[in-house]
Formats: C-alpha cells, sequence, structure tokens
C-alpha cells in the first residue's frame, strides 16, 4: 500500500476505510508541506476543510485575553479541522507548524463531490468525522480536556 494511505487508513476517521476506498479517496487529499513557523490557519477564519499529518508537528492554540493558550501539539498520524468538513464556521484555534510538517488535506467540496459519486464511503467519512467529535467532546465533558476541540 502507497505509504501515504497507510498514514491515512491510521487515522480514526478513515479506519473503516477499505483499501479501494482509500485508493478512491486519495484522488481528494492534497498534500501541502509547511515550514516552521507557518501558519496552516488562524482562529476565527472559516474552515475549509481538514488535515492529516503525514510527518512533522504542529501546535493548535486558542487567543485569550492576556496570552495565546496551547490546546496541544498535533503529529503525524493525526488529524485536525475535521468539523470544517460538516459545514462552513469560524475555527477555534490557530494551527502553527512547529517544525517543517506535510499533511494531506481533504476540502468540504471534495467531501460532498465524493459523497455523490461514492455515498457509502462518503457515509463512513462523516460517521468518522461525528465519532472523532464524540470522543472530543466526552473528554472535554469529563474533565480530561479544557477544550472540546482543537480546531
Amino acid at each position: 500500500m502507497d505509504p501515504l494511505l497507510q498514514v491515512v487508513s491510521g487515522v480514526p476517521i478513515f479506519r473503516d476505510c477499505n483499501r479501494a476506498e482509500l485508493e478512491a479517496l486519495k484522488l481528494h487529499l492534497h498534500e501541502r508541506n509547511f515550514l516552521a513557523g507557518e501558519i496552516v490557519f488562524d482562529e476565527g477564519e472559516d474552515g475549509e476543510g481538514m488535515y492529516v499529518v503525514i510527518r512533522g508537528k504542529l501546535r493548535a492554540n486558542r487567543k485569550g485575553i492576556l496570552t495565546k493558550k496551547s490546546l496541544g501539539v498535533i503529529q503525524a498520524g493525526e488529524s485536525f479541522g475535521e468539523m470544517a468538513l460538516l459545514g462552513a464556521g469560524p475555527r477555534m484555534a490557530t494551527v502553527v507548524a512547529e517544525e517543517d510538517t506535510t499533511v494531506l488535506a481533504m476540502f468540504r467540496p471534495e467531501l460532498v463531490a465524493l459523497a455523490q459519486a461514492r455515498p457509502r464511503l462518503g457515509y463512513k467519512i462523516a460517521m468518522g468525522v461525528a465519532l472523532v467529535l464524540e470522543s472530543r467532546l466526552r473528554r472535554f465533558a469529563d474533565g480530561q480536556s479544557t477544550e472540546p476541540s482543537a480546531t
């Protein structure tokens, strides 16, 4: 299997996808490279898509009254920005590359097109996003996190 797809297949959102579905999904993923210190997206800007980290490390921060608040580190094999796949809305955090980083991006219009062409795959991805968000909300409700979602 393609090394990029191996990383993608381990991300909870795509974990239930079979090899053929991952190959179809690959056509809708876009590689992006960020240098250390480069902003992937800013808190408050409209969300357009989600990202899977292939290599590197990023940090999610929220604006505070006097200082920014770190929400945590995002590393290879993890995803972020998933809420943007479900609907337009402001980003809940700023994400910055802490080191040179490669991600795969998927944008909402592509998910819609994919779901129209392959409804079962679209359903799997939407359910994967819902389960990731549900898990984050439960951790927040249980007091294991100070924020319901990093992005």
